[in-house]
């Protein structure tokens, strides 16, 4: 199964991402329409942008470059992984540009993470576990260290699958800065000139809801009408790297009077419809951080994310109760399908009738965007038809329960007579992994 690309199979075969096998093949009373029934696949099984991620980080100096290796990817990929949180810490050029040579390692981060079929969340920060003093840089040479990171940032969106907002205070978390970068005017210019190194596909995430509702002067969250516009309001997603730590995800909520706290996870309810929350546990705090707490609140903050291996005892919690696997297989989208309608022929001059039922499982929906096609393969030669369906699964959002699509199809012109297997194909729009 491709690490870039979301494939349901939706006859005779039965076997896809989302389902296991029919557990029905039924006609109408016509006898002219297949009506097919799907088995769930109970696994947890890989997809891209979605699920645990493992973070692996790199120093700046040139003894602590520590380049991405294919053996550490694999383990990542034999546990269904494709994901990685990618944190470089850039502390050798707190006060000097970006080096060529640390560039360079970037890019063949990169190149390795496409080569082996993984997406990356990335951040800077200039520091991160060295003994104090934990200092940053000053704002004018953070903006021109991402003006030195944009071309890298835009040659290689394909594999990014959303940004830290990082570079200010320890861990990149926006606190504790040293050039007193937490006043909003400073935020607003390193985010702002984030996303415009990054290509307008892609979002940059902030440590807290109040950074963002400080930064764009709106205590609103995205709207409807708003999302996937492009703009630099409807790009800004959120990470919380101390998830369940405490009553206030230690700094992540404020004020936290419970009428205050409902309040802004409300908005991360709407505001998460569309662009990706991600983060980490930092914490063991039951019974908050225990099963029924967590699992509650993935849901609520439509989660897509979460660190692998921090904190332990939290993830060793979920396992011990019960809910770890669950956790895994609903991270981000899951699509699942129910049934599917389709006539058994079909000629080329008439519409392919097509009536599919999907269900979304998991605690998201996607957050960038894909082609969605309908595939045609032909039995005997092999021969492969793609027709657009233009859809936006980005809007497949958890809680719309069953997705109907009731679609008519023109046939491709060349399309040649035969028996099709059909599938439904949601891809990367990126050239580098359409067809991967």
């Amino acid at each position: 199964m491709s690490k870039s690309t979301i494939v349901l199979l939706l006859i005779l075969l039965g076997c896809n991402v989302a389902c296991k096998k029919t557990n029905a093949i039924t006609t109408d009373s016509t006898g002219e329409t297949a009506i097919i029934t799907y088995t769930e696949d109970v696994n947890n099984f890989a997809n891209p942008e979605r699920g645990f991620y493992g973070q692996l980080e790199s120093g700046s100096a040139a003894e602590a470059l520590d380049p991405l290796a294919k053996s550490i990817l694999d383990q990542l990929k034999a546990k269904n992984i494709t994901m990685v949180r990618r944190l470089y810490s850039i502390t050798t050029f707190r006060d000097k540009p970006i080096s060529a040579s640390f560039l360079d390692h970037v890019q063949k981060d990169m190149d390795m993470i496409r080569s082996n079929g993984f997406k990356m969340i990335l951040r800077f920060a200039y520091t991160f576990n060295e003994a104090q003093p934990w200092n940053d840089a000053p704002e004018s040479l953070i903006l021109t260290h991402i003006d030195q990171l944009k071309p890298i940032l835009q040659k290689n969106v394909d594999v990014i699958a959303m940004m830290d907002a990082g570079f200010i205070g320890r861990w990149g978390e926006w606190h504790t800065s040293s050039n007193k970068l937490d006043k909003t005017a400073s935020q607003k210019n390193i985010l702002f000139k984030l996303l415009e190194a990054l290509p307008k596909s892609r979002a940059v995430l902030l440590r807290t809801q109040q950074q963002k509702k400080n930064i764009y002067d709106n205590t609103e969250p995205i709207s409807e009408k708003e999302a996937f516009n492009q703009s630099n309001f409807a790009r800004t997603g959120h990470h919380n790297d101390c998830f369940l730590a405490s009553e206030d995800d230690w700094g992540t909520y404020w004020p936290m009077d419970a009428a205050s706290l409902e309040a802004q996870k409300k908005y991360l309810n709407q505001d998460n419809k569309f662009v990706p929350q991600e983060g980490e546990t930092c914490n063991c705090n039951a019974p908050r951080s225990d099963c029924p707490s967590a699992v509650k609140e993935l849901i609520k903050m439509r989660w897509s994310s979460l660190n692998k291996d921090y904190i332990a005892c939290v993830l060793d919690s979920w396992t011990a109760q019960g809910c770890y696997t669950e956790i895994a297989k609903k991270l981000g989208y899951r699509f699942r399908l129910i049934k599917a309608e389709i006539p058994k022929n079909v000629r080329s001059d008439q519409m392919l009738n097509l009536k599919i039922t999907i269900k979304n499982d998991g605690f998201a929906a996607p957050y960038n965007s894909h082609t969605s096609e309908l595939i045609m393969k032909n039995k005997i030669t092999g021969n492969v038809y793609a027709v657009n369906l233009n859809q936006d699964i980005r809007k497949w959002q958890p809680d719309l329960n069953d997705i109907s699509l009731n679609m008519g199809i023109a046939l491709p012109a060349n399309i040649l007579k035969g028996d099709y297997e059909l599938y439904l194909r949601f891809a990367d729009p990126e050239s580098s992994l359409k067809a991967n």
